[in-house]
């Protein structure tokens, strides 16, 4: 028995590690993970503000009353406030920032640089309610960042206020994009992406946003030298409710960063050694003013970003056999983020496509399963009966739920709203079979997918 987890068709770049920086020295360990809450960034908060370089105070509370952390670093001419999962369910950048709050603890030689030339602010999570849920919007159910007009969320207003407040000359939005975008027209996620935000319909460059340019033409050097083509340019349609478009619109030198996805790295700390690094060198740039005469041209440069460039997984040439006709499709399926659930995405030619994990369907069939009847007497699942379950052509199980003991670590489905048909369609769960003649070859049980045939090892 085997889990598939096959390489996608990818270039030998996809192969190499990520390069080492001097930014890597200095990680909060225990934030690796993907979803931060509030009381896993309070403790390495506490060990931060013990140092003296570092000073932290509550400068407001959520909607349901947390604290809104904000720390800060120098006390230079230039201002730099950067914040953090404003969307509760973005917290790359949040183990971040306090990676390079760590560094700044423990770095003397980087420190000096630019430590009396910048005062830097840092406001690591911006909505601790969305994130205690794990969810983009705030306790409202409002999204913070189309909030920055109406001002109906605390954490908008204060957001706003710390703007008005600090008057910062450049400001770092720091938040996490879908997985699914690919690098313009390559076969690469955009692992990390960027933007000047626009500060009007017509998306006019003036001083303050040539100089947000500048700077993110310098830090591709940064993503040049460790992941070079995993950056993607997001789209600058002009949004009024959003604070990077305002603050754009405040004279402030806005740069947007969205971490991205990349192979084998369900947890993002690819992305987050890559915002480490780059906001590293960004302090020093700013400081030394070493991006003045950065030519913006590389800015545009950048490749934007492809909307549905990447799935979870691809099934590639499988042939399906329905009202009499044969067909060969290619079938794409995205998962949630905790692996747990699987649905089609779509079916058709996806060869300009990628995906995480990719595999060859051809001289193979689609296979719908059947339901299989949960017993009044209950029933104890064990490993080796639902494989053989699975290989008599059942996909999931019908009846009471709580009758059936699940002891197996594949997913099961159980009393599936939208059971695939006997043509794969959209939005169908992700549970059905690969055959070769008669014989089941393969299980996709929510999206994932499982060899079976050595299912008796």
């Amino acid at each position: 028995m085997t889990v598939m987890t096959s390489a996608p068709q990818a270039q030998p770049m996809h192969q190499k590690r990520l390069a080492a920086d001097p930014a890597d020295q200095f990680v909060v360990a225990e934030l690796a993970q993907r979803q931060l809450r509030l009381a896993d960034i309070e403790g390495p908060l506490d060990a931060l503000a013990a140092s003296k370089w570092i000073s932290r105070q509550v400068i407001g509370q959520s909607f349901e009353g947390r604290p809104i952390y904000r720390l800060t670093v120098g006390q230079g001419d230039t201002v730099v406030l950067m914040w953090s999962q404003m969307h509760g369910d973005e917290s790359t950048a949040t183990a971040a920032v306090l990676d390079l709050l760590l560094r700044v603890a423990q770095d003397d030689d980087w420190r000096s640089t630019w430590i009396d030339k910048l005062t830097l602010h840092i406001i690591p999570m911006v909505n601790p309610d969305g994130a205690e849920r794990a969810q983009r919007e705030s306790a409202q159910g409002i999204d913070i960042n189309r909030d920055a007009q109406a001002l109906q969320t605390p954490e908008a207003r204060l957001l706003r206020q710390q703007a008005e407040q600090l008057k910062p000359a450049f400001a770092f939005n720091l938040h996490d994009q879908n997985d699914y975008y690919a690098v313009g027209g390559s076969v690469y996620p955009a692992t990390i992406s960027v933007l000047a935000p626009a500060f009007d319909v017509s998306k006019s460059v003036n001083a303050s946003r040539q100089r947000a340019m500048q700077v993110i033409a310098g830090l591709m050097t940064v993503m040049d030298t460790h992941l070079p083509g995993h950056t993607g340019r997001y789209n600058d349609t002009y949004e009024w409710r959003a604070f990077g478009d305002l603050f754009s619109a405040f004279g402030i030198s806005t740069i947007l960063l969205e971490s991205g996805a990349y192979f084998n790295d369900p947890d993002r700390q690819v992305a987050r050694a890559l915002n480490r690094a780059m906001l590293s060198q960004a302090l020093l740039d700013i400081a030394n003013e070493s991006n003045r005469d950065a030519d913006v041209e590389r800015y545009w440069q950048i490749p934007l970003n492809r909307t549905n460039g990447f799935h979870d997984l691809l099934i590639d040439d499988l042939t399906v056999s329905a009202e009499q006709q044969s067909y060969q499709v290619d079938i794409a399926i995205r998962r949630t983020k905790n692996r747990s659930h699987g649905r089609i995405e779509s079916v058709g030619d996806h060869s300009t496509v990628n995906a995480f994990e990719r595999f060859n369907g051809q001289g193979l069939s689609y296979r719908v399963g059947n339901g299989y009847a949960i017993p009044a007497t209950g029933l104890s699942l064990e490993h080796s009966d639902y494989q053989q379950l699975l290989q008599q052509g059942y996909s999931h199980f019908m009846g009471d739920q709580a009758l059936l003991q699940v002891k197996t670590p594949w997913p099961v489905l159980v009393n599936p709203a939208r059971p695939p048909s006997a043509q794969p369609q959209p939005d169908e769960n992700a549970s059905f079979f690969l055959a070769q003649g008669a014989r089941i070859t393969h299980a996709v049980l929510q999206g994932q997918l499982f060899e079976l045939t050595d299912a008796g090892q």
